[in-house]
């Protein structure tokens, strides 16, 4: 019955009518989003730019020991790393930054939520890791909290080594950002 209504075999008629379903369908696919539905209201789309404000626009971040620059990420490049005597402690100060490497102010993008630090995949046999008195006392007392403009933690050497540090910036309980790449800790 197929060839005599395709005029082929099987595996042709099948084709056609494959090709044919295509062509049917075609001009449902695609084109239509949401900025071309005239019947989509504006206060949807207020709601959605205003839901979009309430997240840290961070690209990468900085790490500074004493005001020194020592670490950097940005857009999956990287380039420093931390370092700490076995048995010696670092503060390391974090500042978030933008695509153009521009300082995002943590306390102006959102007035409800705090945001906190989230470390680890770091061997704990290498480094303690504590994070800074004022995130603890954020974490503590979020009321009270600048809403994570001073974000920091401390690096304790404890043996000689290698390891590396994830980084994260935690708003409530999600990550807002995560770095791409791990940081570099070396204990000497």
């Amino acid at each position: 019955m197929f060839t005599y209504f395709f005029r082929s075999d099987f595996s042709v008629a099948i084709s056609r009518l494959m090709l044919i379903s295509f062509v049917a369908v075609l001009p449902f696919m695609g084109g239509c989003g949401e900025d071309d539905n005239p019947i989509v209201d504006d206060e949807h789309d207020h709601a959605h730019e205003a839901e979009a404000v309430l997240h840290a626009d961070a690209d990468g971040f900085v790490l500074e020991v004493e005001e020194v620059e020592v670490y950097r990420q940005l857009q999956g490049e990287h380039s420093g790393g931390l370092t700490v005597g076995a048995g010696d402690e670092i503060v390391v100060h974090v500042v978030f930054i933008d695509a153009n490497g521009t300082e995002v102010h943590l306390d102006e993008v959102d007035d409800a939520e705090v945001y906190t630090l989230g470390l680890s995949d770091y061997d704990s046999a290498i480094i303690d890791i504590h994070l800074d008195e004022a995130e603890a006392e954020a974490e503590a007392e979020p009321a009270e909290h600048s809403h994570g403009e001073e974000l920091g933690f401390e690096v304790v050497g404890l043996k000689a080594g290698t390891t590396e540090i994830k980084l994260q910036l935690l708003h409530g309980d999600h990550p807002d950002f995560t770095g791409a790449l791990l940081i570099p800790v070396t204990v000497q």
